[in-house]
């Protein structure tokens, strides 16, 4: 007798669990229909000379010829009397409504598989309903290696399907420890709350997606590139107000800012801090080497970009990718405190 091919096994399986959906569902209606013809024909037994007529005498004959049996055995077995009454048919009936209730449960479980693995094939080509046939065997330690090799190609082929395009947006405060130096304890808390609190706004005021925070950075996921780019421009151009009308500690708050895009194998519902992809390592390094007050983004990213935000090129490149900048036009920075004493590597 020849194998079934794996997308037989697969679809023999389906057809499997549906038949057994089938018969619990079926030995469901019937002990539940036992237990009300049982019910019937006890009430229908306590009416006066109900075997004198013809329909009950035949119902009353039928339900003596199927209980009997079986109320033998539990008498047999069991003890079936209770204050002196023989409640044997009382448990027969009771039990057939369990039965009942079983089967119900497990023939929903079964046609619930049944329709998700219809539902699973319907979306499938051949080669993924065959790879779902190979996976049983492989368990087994029983493909061959080109059948293997088959295996991890297409689980590869269905790995890329899932990656996502994102965009990454690396911030850090210049020289947040020495701006602590010599300051009151509260009043730097504070302003930092402040801080955090401003760029937490401009976040969800962009449709951020997801963030981490360090006690002075965070890294934040976009969906679209270009809310990324506008939460850094509306950051830089907020620190201006923020520094006139809101903190309180001598030093200017200034960040460096870093943008990079690209492909990544992840899940909506991975938090920002368990990801960890090259794609968000060049983000990073965006931010670290960027200059003050600007923001950096990768030419990859911003190059489809450009007609909408007037990034330059900054001649320099980071990871091997050229980098593009923006600061804010010299109108809006006029007056502005020099923070080139400032311009260090993040703490």
């Amino acid at each position: 007798m020849n194998k079934p091919t794996d997308d037989r096994i697969f679809g023999i399986k389906c057809r499997v669990v549906s038949v057994a959906a089938y018969v619990l569902n079926a030995g469901r209606t019937a002990f539940f229909l036992g237990a009300l013809f049982l019910i019937g024909t006890t009430v229908l037994s306590r009416f006066q000379d109900a075997d004198t007529y013809p329909a009950s005498q035949k119902l009353l004959s039928m339900a003596s010829r199927v209980e009997q049996p079986v109320l033998g055995f539990l008498q047999d077995n069991f003890p079936t009397k209770v204050q002196g009454k023989d409640v044997s048919r009382l448990m027969l009936i009771a039990a057939a409504f369990i039965f009942s209730s079983v089967l119900s449960r497990g023939g929903k479980l079964c046609s619930d598989t049944a329709d998700a693995w219809w539902d699973e094939a319907a979306e499938m080509d051949e080669n993924d309903v065959a790879i779902l046939g190979k996976l049983g065997r492989l368990r087994k330690g029983k493909l061959t290696r080109g059948e293997l090799m088959e295996v991890i190609a297409h689980a590869q082929k269905a790995l890329e399907r899932h990656k996502q395009k994102l965009a990454f947006l690396s911030i850090d405060v210049v020289n947040s420890t020495g701006m602590k130096a010599g300051e009151d304890p509260a009043k730097a808390e504070k302003d930092f709350i402040h801080y955090k609190n401003m760029v937490e706004e401009i976040l969800r005021g962009n449709h951020a997606f997801k963030s981490a925070w360090t006690p002075d950075g965070v890294m934040i996921c976009f969906l679209e590139t270009r809310d990324a780019v506008r939460a850094g421009q509306a950051l830089v151009k907020e620190l201006k107000t923020f520094n006139k009308e809101v903190k309180s500690i001598k030093h200017d708050f200034a960040v460096r800012i870093g943008i990079n895009t690209g492909d990544l194998l992840t899940e909506d519902s991975v938090p920002m801090e368990a990801m960890t992809d090259r794609v968000i390592d060049i983000a990073g390094h965006m931010q670290k080497h960027g200059a003050v007050d600007a923001v950096s983004v990768s030419e990859h990213a911003i190059k489809p970009l450009l007609a909408e935000f007037p990034f330059v090129p900054a001649g320099r490149v980071v990871d091997g990718c050229p980098v593009y900048e923006w600061r804010m036009p010299a109108e809006e920075t006029a007056g502005e405190p020099d923070l080139s004493m400032d311009d260090a590597v993040p703490a």
